[in-house]
């Protein structure tokens, strides 16, 4: 027995000293945080030559923290913080500081990129940035989206000193109840400790000797004379409950403070995704979006408008498909002496987004033009140029939701679901597979009209993808899958021989007739749904006369 009070003893005694180091560590975190539960580290001077410092993507990216960067160089200094891949896509192979290690006492540093040093002060794509001459703090929640630092000296001249401070919410609270908790398991145990010394140990019973056996009469004897051996009452250690009471305790501070043991595990990173990959659009940014295509936009159909028909401005707005219906547009109008287009604001609906690794990115677009709905490409070929308008078209059907942002999609579905279409449009055949638009329909019932007219002896429609490459995009929805394609058609009317058969006025300007054959061309940008179960739709069509290409 006396073995086990040596052990509990021990016990004891180990336990004090934990509550112990306890005590110091919750005193010493709570000395460094403060009560505004940031602490910083020590800060640094970097690129003397006046180079920008950038933070790597993942740095100090945990989850349940804020970080706040300190930084100042002579003559100011320029924080920004931005997207990784927007980052990646502006630094290119810059000379620059890259920091990959933030400790206690500074930071881990290493040289990167051997071209010209950017100008990031210049830039505007920040998410967030500021400027000043003294010592600038710009705060990042890294709950948030993916995100990075670039430091740069508003002058060119350096050092860049930085420092870095890490929030954590409730870190001073925790830290003072991981004191007032140690101090509780130390005093508990010393008092146990004191305790144990304290309690009387029970003396040993005296060995009573057997009575010596007497030939003859037993005679009684008085009761007194028998020894009498006390036996004293030992009261039995109360360490256990008290060690019931201390967890108990424990227990009701934990709870009345809000504190749960899963606050003290360490914080999980953030997905590499994040960082990797990017939306290309999100709905927030949509009306910034439209918003400026429309200015842009705009200031094209004004100088297109006569007299000048100015035809510069186009690619400003417009790219690819749409910029060739632009053009072909103020060509005729210029050659009838008609006027031109009239601007309608785009009002944004939503976006259907995939998500990229790196510039260029593009993204399908939903507005309302007055009374009509469209879907509308837009392309972006860096982080500092503007969004452009590919292709688009108004649709007269419900469009599907969008789903959750994924990497663009390869859909053997759509190029079924366009290869039907193409067949529609050139033999006015199709199939229980594709369910066309009124617009296409329409449209191939107009051709086959014009080249059954008596003065015709045939007809052909010839249909390739728009441009040297085509134009073909989707992307994931909730109900399978988006797409958009653009096809060129080249309809080519042979007129009777015995006639002379040419292009009246003023058509004969902009379409080809040679041997008596009347050619004319046109863009069509379809959408198409590709459902998860059932035939593809094209939610609708647009077509645009354009030149006829040799």
């Amino acid at each position: 027995m006396r073995g086990v009070g040596i052990v509990g003893r021990v016990a004891l005694g180990i336990l004090a000293l934990l509550g112990l180091l306890v005590m110091a560590a919750g005193a010493a975190v709570a000395g460094v945080v403060g009560s505004d539960d940031t602490v910083f580290n020590r800060p640094t001077d970097l690129g003397d030559d006046g180079r920008p410092v950038l933070t790597s993507p993942d740095l100090l990216a945990y989850e349940g923290i804020t970080v706040t960067l300190r930084a100042s160089a002579p003559g100011g200094v320029f924080i920004g913080t931005a997207h990784p891949v927007d980052v990646a896509d502006f630094v290119g192979d810059s000379s620059r500081i890259r920091l990959t290690r933030v400790t206690r006492s500074g930071v881990v540093a290493e040289d990167a990129g051997s071209a010209e040093p950017v100008r990031p002060a210049s830039a505007g794509f920040w998410t967030s940035s500021m400027r000043g001459e003294g010592v600038e703090e710009l705060t990042l929640d890294r709950d948030s989206a993916a995100s990075q630092w670039v430091i740069a000296p508003l002058t060119g001249k350096g050092p860049t000193t930085v420092s870095f401070g890490v929030t954590v919410p409730g870190l001073f609270r925790a830290a003072l109840l991981a004191f007032g908790l140690g101090a509780l398991a130390l005093l508990a145990c010393v008092e146990l400790l004191l305790r144990w010394r304290r309690t009387p140990r029970a003396p040993e019973r005296p060995a009573i000797e057997a009575p010596p056996e007497v030939d003859g009469p037993v005679v009684d004897r008085p009761l007194v004379d028998r020894p009498v051996v006390d036996r004293p009452v030992v009261e039995r250690p109360a360490g256990r409950h008290r060690a019931q009471r201390t967890a108990v305790a424990m227990a009701v501070v934990l709870s009345a403070t809000g504190c749960t043991w899963e606050d003290l595990m360490p914080a999980k990173r953030q997905p590499t995704d994040l960082a990797a990959t990017k939306v290309a659009l999100t709905k927030a940014e949509l009306p910034a979006l439209l918003a400026s295509y429309d200015r842009r936009l705009g200031q094209a159909i004004e100088a297109a408008q006569p007299p000048r028909y100015g035809a510069d401005l186009w690619r400003l707005a417009d790219r690819g498909p749409a910029l060739e219906s632009d053009l072909f547009g103020t060509r005729v109008a210029r050659l009838t002496a008609v006027g031109g287009r009239s601007s309608v604001p785009h009002d944004p609906v939503g976006v259907y987004a995939p998500r990229f690794a790196s510039y260029p990115m593009w993204s399908l677009v939903a507005s309302t033009t007055g009374d009509d709905k469209r879907i509308d490409l837009f392309t972006k070929a860096s982080v500092q140029a503007p969004w452009l308008r590919q292709a688009g078209t108004t649709v007269s059907r419900g469009l599907p939701e969008a789903g959750r942002p994924a990497r663009a999609a390869s859909s053997e579905q759509a190029a079924a679901a366009t290869a039907r279409w193409r067949t529609y449009l050139r033999s006015g055949t199709t199939d229980d597979g594709l369910v066309l638009d009124p617009d296409s329909e329409e449209w191939r019932e107009n051709v086959a009209d014009l080249g059954s007219r008596a003065m015709f002896r045939s007809y052909t429609v010839s249909v390739e993808a728009a441009g040297k490459s085509g134009l073909s995009r989707v992307v994931e929805v909730d109900d399978g899958a988006l797409a958009i394609v653009a096809l060129r058609m080249t309809t080519r009317l042979a007129g009777r021989p015995d006639l002379r058969v040419r292009w009246a006025p003023p058509y004969g300007e902009y379409r080809p007739s040679a041997d008596g054959v009347l050619s004319f061309a046109h863009l069509a940008v379809g959408v198409i749904h590709l459902p998860s179960k059932g035939p593809a739709r094209v939610l609708g069509a647009t077509y645009s006369e354009v030149a006829v290409t040799p």
